[in-house]
């Protein structure tokens, strides 16, 4: 739930400086992510969840969320674009003039010009953004506690970590990771039968058909009558080489955004499977790690991240 105000600033006044300046980016960060994937939605960009904030920004052309400014109460000295008193002002700036622009939450249609359902979802994210401030408020002027085994996994989470040095609770989806952690390595280390006690796999069970080497998906497009299943994309059309290499030198981490932004400022084909992730998807990965000047970084089921060696 979220905190009333009142109660939410009487939680925040019992925090130490270092917890209120960390807790303060955190949710600048997360308004700036909401912001961003909103607008990057908008545009018809498929991005997972848990895409660093700084390369969807790269994808967009207009307006970015900088930051915002809590007066702790409405004051005149600090103002909406029309000139009412806030107490919370959100300030973003557009990438392509630099201009600024300073409001509060409830006129961010009129200033920017945006949709409707696009400031919709910019407003839930920032919700989103509040409830976990709230859970953490909370869960500190309670009794919660995580269960100490969950804090043995090596490594911990570099978020987690900083949440145990500022002496601040996990959140919710912070011990959900810890545990699937957990259950991860229980089953890494779980003994194998040994070969001669497996069953072999029915035949009827071998899939012959091509896949998806990296997540099953199935087509979103709906086929003309007697039209086949399009087949997988192995292998990255050469035309693309240079511009794959271009945004990893560029700083771009993910595949996914590698993908949106050939789809969009070069033209590669924007066919999809049911999740969104693009056809050519495999092909981007499998040309990155093919070079030699980059290395995975991360993996998860919805993208591939790279770095330089």
């Amino acid at each position: 739930m979220i905190l009333e105000v009142e109660v939410r600033d009487e939680l925040v006044s019992r925090l130490n400086e270092s917890q209120r300046q960390y807790l303060t980016e955190v949710m600048v960060r997360g308004r700036r992510t909401a912001f961003a994937n909103a607008m990057a939605r908008q545009k018809g960009y498929h991005i997972p969840e848990d895409t660093d904030v700084t390369q969807i920004e790269q994808m967009l052309d207009d307006w970015i969320y900088t930051g915002y400014i809590d007066a702790g109460k409405v004051s005149p000295d600090l103002r909406c674009e029309c000139g009412r008193p806030l107490r919370y002002q959100h300030q973003v700036e557009h990438k392509a003039t630099g201009e600024r622009k300073y409001f509060g939450i409830e006129h961010l249609k009129e200033h920017l010009s945006i949709d409707a359902a696009v400031v919709s979802a910019i407003k839930k994210g920032f919700d989103a953004v509040d409830y976990e401030l709230d859970e953490l408020l909370v869960k500190m002027n309670g009794s919660w506690s995580v269960d100490p085994e969950l804090l043995l996994l090596k490594p911990l989470p570099d978020d987690v970590l900083m949440h145990r040095t500022l002496d601040l609770p996990l959140l919710d989806k912070q011990v959900q990771r810890l545990r699937q952690m957990r259950a991860a390595a229980i089953a890494a280390n779980r003994p194998q039968p040994a070969a001669q006690e497996r069953k072999p796999a029915a035949k009827a069970e071998i899939v012959a058909e091509p896949f998806d080497l990296f997540d099953w998906q199935e087509e979103t497009e709906s086929k003309a009558e007697g039209e086949g299943p399009e087949p997988p994309t192995f292998e990255l059309d050469y035309t693309y080489h240079g511009k794959v290499k271009a945004y990893l030198t560029g700083g771009i981490q993910s595949a996914r955004v590698i993908c949106e932004l050939l789809i969009e400022e070069h033209g590669a084909s924007n066919r999809r499977f049911l999740t969104g992730k693009p056809k050519l998807y495999m092909g981007v990965c499998m040309f990155i790690e093919s070079l030699d000047g980059f290395k995975l970084l991360a993996i998860s089921a919805e993208d591939r991240n790279y770095c330089k060696k």
